[in-house]
């Protein structure tokens, strides 16, 4: 209408913050603008102008906005004065429907994963037969996740289960878990762990059966990690999960220990994980899987009736070693680290020298923990007693 009024087919009207709404010439023909423009602005090219009607109609269009506002507000406040009268209702579907979604997720999970519904047992035992690991498995292409066997706390006899996991008949509270580096210690410690806590959600369980005692808590101490901000290593993160476990577990806690007293000195470390797991086994009697490397736990199985020795196994060949993933009874001797290097990518003269240092340790270095049944019985209130030496010899490794 104002192009047609002037006759500059240029004119524009534009908005800014600082003027509002303006009407825009070009300077060429600025001395074209009407006499009821008000110049406002004048810019390089163009000058700016404004007009009582256009403020009466900002002023209009600037009302309506607040309007708008206002009814947006007054509409919102009304639904949420209808929504609240409602809110025992609503609050009631809501646990409804989501609990109907968990089930549904649960229930789908369990028909295309194959899971089996557990039995939740009134004792402590916990009896997994050909467990799997709920996440690893989907890692990886169907049919290369090996499923292994659990038997932990001394219940009542379940023959149906021990039969097809090929475990012993007596059964451990505690289980001293060895094997090579990347073999799947964590992995299996890992997935009872998750199977224990699916069963007490109401899940079926990544398993061929499972019976399952309730735990009163799942204690894990897993990792590797630093808290600089505080002041504290890694050592003694560790040193603190592992004081919370044995301060707060009982006989119905499920324990999990991947790697205690790795972080110190050699005597000290393994002293500890000795200490820490004869505790779990005698004193709290937790249900506990104790992966480790220091071999020399293996002992314990033959101090306290309630701890087994389970270790990883593997295949040697003349050049490498292939790892089977598979727990059985009986405790490793080695852990293949220097293996695990190899696979790694440490540099071959690396993994050389590596393997002329060791031959020098086991040739010159021997390391004697604990004491057989047949040395040293258990003494009576059922607490084993414990002799570490150490025999050594000055050898040159350069």
């Amino acid at each position: 209408m104002e192009r047609d009024r002037t006759g500059i087919s240029t004119l524009k009207v534009g908005f800014n913050k600082a003027f509002g709404y303006y009407i825009s010439i070009s300077r060429g023909k600025s001395n074209q603008a009407p006499s009821d423009y008000i110049r406002k602005q004048t810019l390089t090219n163009e000058e700016r102008y404004i007009t009582p009607d256009l403020k009466e109609r900002e002023a209009r269009i600037m009302t309506a906005q607040t309007d708008l506002f206002q009814m947006e507000y007054d509409l919102f406040g009304q639904l949420r004065t209808e929504v609240g009268e409602q809110a025992e209702l609503i609050r009631t579907v809501a646990i409804a429907v989501a609990g109907v979604d968990v089930l549904t997720g649960l229930a789908e999970v369990a028909i295309y994963q194959g899971y089996t519904r557990p039995t939740i047992a009134q004792d402590r035992s916990i009896t997994i037969q050909e467990g799997r690991h709920p996440v690893v498995e989907q890692s990886l292409p169907a049919g290369f996740f090996v499923p292994n066997s659990t038997e932990l706390g001394r219940g009542e006899d379940r023959s149906q289960y021990k039969q097809s996991s090929g475990f012993a008949n007596s059964i451990p509270d505690l289980i001293v878990l060895t094997g090579p580096n990347a073999s799947g210690k964590s992995c299996y410690l890992r997935q009872v762990g998750l199977i224990q806590l699916l069963a007490q959600t109401g899940s079926f369980v990544p398993a061929e059966a499972a019976s399952l005692g309730v735990c009163d808590r799942i204690f894990t101490r897993v990792g590797a990690v630093d808290d600089l901000a505080t002041g504290q290593s890694t050592f003694m993160v560790e040193m603190n999960e592992t004081a919370n476990i044995l301060n707060h577990a009982t006989e119905r806690s499920l324990v999990l220990l991947d790697e205690i007293g790795r972080g110190t000195a050699t005597f000290d470390g393994l002293a500890i994980a000795w200490s820490v797991a004869e505790y779990l086994a005698v004193e709290i009697k937790a249900r506990t899987i104790f992966a480790t490397h220091y071999h020399e736990l293996n002992e314990l199985a033959s101090l306290v009736e309630n701890v087994a020795n389970y270790q990883v196994v593997v295949k040697e060949m003349p050049d490498r070693i292939i790892f089977l993933h598979q727990v059985q009874p009986g405790g490793a001797s080695r852990s293949y680290g220097i293996e695990a290097g190899r696979l790694a990518g440490l540099p071959p003269l690396v993994i050389q020298r590596a393997k002329q240092v060791m031959g020098q340790i086991e040739k010159h270095s021997k390391i004697a923990v604990g004491l057989r049944k047949s040395n040293q019985p258990v003494q009576a209130k059922g607490k084993p007693s414990m002799r570490v030496k150490e025999e050594s010899e000055q050898f040159e490794l350069f």
